[in-house]
């Protein structure tokens, strides 16, 4: 075989190579951000969960206090164990924000290579692509 024509095949081989790895970094890439979007969509429906849940208890307290005003007696006890499980639903709200922003923050990639991006990033370090 003519050796200009072998030094092409050889050149076509280690672009196909390279090509299939970029390929299977991207697919993997692709893997993780859907992983990472599943991740956030859950815990979106989780704050939504807490939240309309907080809104009822808001509302039960909103009336014992207004039943206090027109003369009914309101259980002190069972208006502070409302008002604790308000602040442990706020507490956890916070909680699952700071978990969707690390998610958000950590989950950012290249969309053309796959490469991983940092925070603050405007284009991809390996391959220049705004992201």
């Amino acid at each position: 075989m003519d050796e200009r024509l072998q030094d092409i095949l050889d050149t076509v081989q280690k672009t196909a190579v390279e090509v299939g790895s970029a390929a299977g970094d991207l697919i993997s890439s692709a893997g993780q951000k859907a992983s990472s979007l599943l991740s956030v969509s859950k815990l979106n429906v989780r704050v939504a969960d807490l939240k309309a849940r907080r809104s009822v208890l808001l509302q039960e307290v909103g009336s014992m206090v207004y039943g206090t005003h027109t003369g009914e007696i309101a259980d002190s006890d069972t208006l502070l164990g409302k008002l604790r499980e308000i602040d442990g639903i706020n507490q956890e709200i916070d909680q699952v924000n700071a978990e969707i922003a690390r998610l958000r923050q950590t989950a950012r990639v290249c969309p053309l290579c796959g490469a991983d991006a940092k925070p603050g990033d405007t284009f991809c370090r390996h391959c220049g692509t705004r992201l």
